[in-house]
């Protein structure tokens, strides 16, 4: 009995919690990631390999990994969500836990595509606000993870970088 409510509190603490996060991004108080993830893109070389927000000293910030892989190197952002004000960048080279990320970034940099044209093109038929976005390579696909927070709650999106289009989501235990 005691394990079932404790189940129980914790769904509801991670719904109420994806509730708040909702109505906090439906404010409109906040710039578009897309937005700062092309201004990245304009100034920096490079493809843009991940970004997720978090909560920091109860200010939203948006954090991005930009893998330039003909330097072999990776450069961190964080940014102001409310007014897209740079706070950290650091820059450091590409290890082997990189290799799906650039193996993506070089198919994106081939097709002459951008990390935010890919995430406009696998979000335009979702009324959803972006959460995290990530690339890999795994399987001889090279594809954008996405996380996205609607009304409902949060769910995944996987994008076929190659072929641009929808991957179904495998599920296994």
């Amino acid at each position: 009995m005691r394990l079932w409510l404790l189940g129980f509190m914790l769904i509801s603490g991670i719904a109420t919690a994806a509730q708040s996060m909702y109505s906090m991004l439906s404010s409109g108080e906040y710039l578009p990631p897309l937005s700062v993830m092309q201004q990245i893109e304009k100034d920096f070389p490079g493809v843009i390999a991940e970004f997720e927000m978090e909560m920091q000293e109860g200010e939203l910030v948006y954090q991005f990994e930009l893998i330039n892989p003909l330097a072999n190197a990776i450069t961190r952002f964080e940014y102001r969500a409310r007014d897209g004000k740079l706070l950290k960048q650091k820059a450091g080279k590409v290890t082997a836990d990189d290799v799906g990320e650039v193996e993506a970034a070089r198919l994106i940099s081939t097709k002459h595509q951008t990390f935010s044209g890919i995430i406009a093109m696998a979000t335009k038929d979702h009324k959803a606000f972006l959460t995290d976005a990530k690339l890999d390579h795994d399987l001889g696909i090279s594809y954008l993870e996405l996380k996205l927070l609607d009304d409902t709650g949060k769910y995944k999106l996987a994008f076929d970088i190659e072929n641009l289009r929808q991957l179904p989501l495998l599920k296994w235990d």
